[in-house]
């Protein structure tokens, strides 16, 4: 399977882990990890670490409405032959299918053992 196929299947699954809560999201993270976003760059040393990161985004997500999320677009650049840079156009929807709001994230990904992990993911604050 071509790279960008990969990535773009790990992207997806990615997605449909935010239905699972924050331990399920949490799993598409190494250990360690580092997220930026917001002005705020937190190293996460753990998989606790990252799961608390993410009870505090899901609890600020779903106080704004949101349900589920759709990638608007994906590119996927090679870095090396177990590495790859994926940048996605998020759509965050509510429970109609209404669009809330739109965020895009870099995310630098590396493949061990067969398994892709998120090393870093950046916001693209706007």
């Amino acid at each position: 399977m071509a790279m960008r196929e990969e990535v773009t299947k790990f992207i997806e699954a990615y997605r449909d882990s935010f239905s699972h809560g924050p331990s399920a999201i949490a799993e598409f993270y190494s250990e360690p990890c580092v997220t930026a976003r917001m002005g705020v760059v937190r190293v996460n040393p753990t998989r606790n670490d990252t799961e608390l990161l993410f009870v505090e985004v899901d609890a600020r997500y779903r106080a704004r409405g949101f349900t589920h999320g759709d990638i608007l677009t994906i590119d996927v650049q090679p870095l090396g032959s177990n590495s790859a840079l994926a940048t996605v156009q998020w759509a965050y929807k509510g429970a109609c299918e209404e669009m809330l709001w739109k965020t895009t994230f870099s995310y630098n990904l590396y493949r061990r053992d067969g398994v892709w992990k998120i090393l870093v993911q950046t916001m693209h604050d706007s």
